[in-house]
């Protein structure tokens, strides 16, 4: 018995909460053209960090499907002896972001995790790593969560997409490694028209992290807990049981 109060004296309680984190960097990487040519630059340059998917005409020009990622800084977000136990996407519908043919009557953004590391996403050139093989990446990795809007008209305001196990067991890794946590975002239902110069998701939603736009940056919620103890405390039992039954 002295065995386990001299463990439990040990044990610091961690009480958990409700963490919220700002994207440091938002932006997105695009297809190819129906020629298969690469006519877009990656917008991945802090100065314009902007989460639309699908594609969009500016003028005259119409690119190709775009696809988005969000980075974010988990480091010190846990304290010792706590895990995280639910994590949500907050992003913002701005009035007039939805425009889409609604094929099937809804359309659908999809989040996943990507095989790409943040420092190839933010510097392609000099990861020596080709900007169409990071957008394959993009929406194509673990599901971490989705969105269905529907033709009826998505209400303006923010929406929380719910993160998958998998996105919560990324992002402990990524803790763990002490690298950015990505998420990457595409429209999955993506099927624009011949010659409409318009079909995205989440359209004008420019961002500038760190200064005050007003705009809401894009951001995770974070609900952790204490790391259950079940097992440390059948470990500290069993090992005063033992030593009791070699004292006997």
């Amino acid at each position: 018995m002295a065995l386990i109060v001299i463990g439990l004296l040990g044990v610091q309680i961690a009480r958990g909460g409700t963490i919220e984190v700002d994207t440091f960097h938002t932006g997105g990487f695009y297809g190819l053209d129906a020629m298969g040519m690469p006519t877009a630059t990656p917008d991945n340059d802090m100065s314009f960090q902007n989460y639309f998917m699908g594609h969009t005409t500016v003028s005259g020009f119409t690119t190709p499907e775009r696809r988005a990622f969000f980075a974010f800084d988990l480091s010190g977000v846990l304290a010792d002896g706590e895990e995280i136990v639910s994590m949500s996407l907050v992003l913002e519908n701005v009035f007039g972001g939805v425009m889409a043919n609604f094929t099937d009557g809804f359309e659908i953004a999809k989040f996943t995790s990507t095989s790409s590391t943040y420092d190839m996403i933010a510097d392609p050139d000099g990861a020596m790593v080709p900007a169409i093989e990071i957008f394959d990446t993009f929406g194509t990795g673990d599901f971490y969560g989705d969105i269905v809007f529907d033709a009826d008209g998505p209400m303006p305001g923010p929406v929380e997409i719910a993160m998958s196990p998998d996105a919560i067991m990324n992002a402990m890794d990524s803790i763990g490694a002490d690298s950015p946590f990505m998420i990457t975002g595409m429209m999955e239902t993506y099927d624009p028209a011949p010659g409409i110069g318009l079909e995205f998701l989440f359209g004008l939603t420019d961002v500038v992290v760190d200064f005050p736009t007003g705009f809401p940056v894009p951001k995770l919620v974070i609900e952790t807990a204490p790391v259950p103890a079940p097992s440390g405390l059948m470990v500290l039992a069993g090992a005063g049981l033992i030593a009791s039954k070699r004292r006997r």
